[in-house]
């Protein structure tokens, strides 16, 4: 149907032309009362998706600031430099060659931006698998966690771990990375001259464990609940071609 050389593009004369199965009107009310059904509940996940991201967004400040300790801790937490607590490697050995990435694949390739995953590679070299690291973007500050094995795409990723695992836990410190304000204004790396030497409060390990496993509750809930969004969201795109298609009728004659 689309045409052009350069933009493919669909003309008004073919969408005028264009037959499509239309049911009668009592089946197309029908119809449209089950897709919206379905859009009810998906608007639904959203809003409880994005009440528990603020419900951790909100607790996270509190519980990293110091402003609610937890039950049953109470010792003194200490200042202390992040590059005293993290090392860092540059990710030379774990470039990705291509950017022809695969759908499905052996090694997932990762960006700490937002969309983390871009594609997957069967390459069976160059994998990171010292985990679990913090891969952190050094023009964007942007970070992310990752407990997988992996490759990065880009050279301006600093490959993060802890220096002593007796001293810090890594949920606890990435997520502390994340509430970090920082104004990105210049193209430059940010990581060795500015963030290693921001100071951060460090409470006893115990109770940054503490303070990790209720945060990963949290992200566990929202990952359940984005998970199950995408499985209806693909129930719904098939419900609509079997609805539209008449391979399902939701009214019996």
């Amino acid at each position: 149907m689309a045409s052009g050389s350069t933009f493919l593009e669909v003309s008004p004369n073919k969408i005028k032309n264009l037959l499509i199965p239309l049911p009668p009107l009592d089946e197309q009310i029908a119809i449209a009362n089950v897709l919206s059904d379905v859009d009810r509940y998906l608007y639904s996940l959203d809003a409880l998706i994005l009440k528990k991201e603020s419900v951790k967004k909100a607790l996270s400040f509190e519980l990293l600031s110091q402003r609610k300790r937890l039950k049953g801790f109470n010792q003194a937490w200490q200042r202390v430099r992040l590059g005293d607590i993290l090392s860092y490697e540059q990710p030379t050995k774990f470039l990705v060659a291509t950017t022809q990435y695969l759908q499905k694949g052996f090694t997932p390739i990762l960006t700490a931006g937002k969309t983390f995953i871009l594609g997957y590679t069967n390459d069976k070299h160059g994998i990171y698998t010292n985990i679990p690291v913090i891969i952190f973007d050094d023009f964007t500050t942007d970070s992310k966690m990752v407990n997988f094995p992996f490759k990065v795409k880009s050279s301006a990723i600093k490959i993060l771990s802890l220096r002593d695992n007796n001293q810090a836990d890594l949920k606890y410190i990435y997520e502390k990375l994340t509430l970090l304000k920082h104004q990105v204004t210049d193209h430059k790396r940010y990581w060795i001259d500015e963030f290693s030497n921001i100071e951060i409060l460090l409470p006893p390990l115990d109770e940054q464990a503490a303070i990790a496993n209720i945060l990963s509750g949290l992200d566990s809930e929202i990952i359940s609940l984005k998970n199950k969004k995408r499985q209806f969201e693909n129930i719904k795109k098939a419900l609509n071609h079997d609805l539209m298609s008449a391979k399902i009728r939701v009214l019996n004659k």
